[in-house]
């Protein structure tokens, strides 16, 4: 009796065993698929907003990790609204015959760090035209991902040219120009004395070449002093600007001489019709 007792109460804990480790396989075989479909593949960037400044190169810095082996894996780069792709990488080969023309010889990858997960995108020479979100797309046999990254181009414009003008009244006015621009700067003026004269300002956009801005800005004042007058334009947000001053060597206005001098004339000619209607 003994005996049987000890046989079922074996058998029972063989089974209890046996469902165990069926459980314990089954929640392994769970975390190995759980890990072959979102641990073992993914692709990162390192910021998904860039900044960049025009006529500079640029990288998109992004890195693959999985544990297979990176010559098996293929990564393309597009960017959105393009004609083609920027750059396509399959099994240690590029391809380039759908790229879009105004990529080619500018978009390049690093080669030789590939293997090693570097999958970054280097943009020589990047233009206002080279603005808007890149997709990166990177698969392997088994898998595939993307991720996404925006590139804001900006552009600091060509030296300001200061000339000094008149109004339609005839007052001296001085004009600060400049192109290239994009977004549009700020402008600000000021005296030799370091004034802050930008109130007596005021400042026209208009579009230029390749996408940039051109500014004008006037500087209108009743009285102008002796002295220099300078002219700021700056990106805050690449903290870089330019700037041109204008050296003002007379006090009196421009529209005051050329009033002056029109009165002058004017008499000149009275007393000359007068004299001539004596004789």
């Amino acid at each position: 009796m003994n005996k049987c007792r000890g046989e079922k109460q074996a058998a029972g804990l063989m089974k209890q065993a046996n469902t165990r480790m069926d459980y314990l396989l089954h929640t392994l075989i769970l975390l190995a698929a759980t890990e072959m479909t979102t641990g073992r593949f993914s692709v990162k960037c390192k910021e998904e907003q860039i900044m960049a400044k025009a006529g500079e190169d640029d990288v998109i810095q992004c890195r693959f990790y999985s544990r297979n082996k990176a010559g098996s894996v293929a990564f393309v780069w597009k960017k959105e609204n393009a004609m083609g792709i920027i750059y396509n990488y399959t099994m240690s080969h590029s391809s380039l015959g759908e790229q879009d023309p105004s990529y080619r010889e500018r978009a390049e990858i690093f080669d030789n760090e590939v293997r090693k997960g570097n999958v970054s995108l280097r943009l020589k020479n990047v233009t206002l035209f080279d603005s808007g979100t890149y997709k990166l797309s990177v698969a392997s046999r088994s898998q595939s991902t993307e991720t996404q990254v925006f590139l804001s181009i900006r552009a600091v414009g060509t030296q300001p040219i200061i000339h000094s003008s008149s109004d339609d009244l005839g007052l001296l006015v001085l004009i600060c120009e400049s192109s290239g621009w994009y977004p549009a700067p700020s402008v600000t003026w000021e005296n030799g004395l370091g004034a802050n004269l930008t109130r007596y300002s005021h400042t026209e956009l208009s579009n230029c070449t390749g996408g940039s801005i051109c500014v004008k800005s006037t500087l209108e004042m009743d009285y102008w002093p002796t002295g220099n007058y300078t002219c700021s334009m700056w990106d805050q947000q690449l903290d870089e600007g330019l700037s041109s001053t204008f050296s003002l060597t007379h006090r009196v206005p421009l529209g005051t001489v050329i009033g002056a001098t029109g009165a002058s004339v004017c008499a000149f000619i009275l007393i000359v019709a007068v004299c001539w209607s004596w004789w």
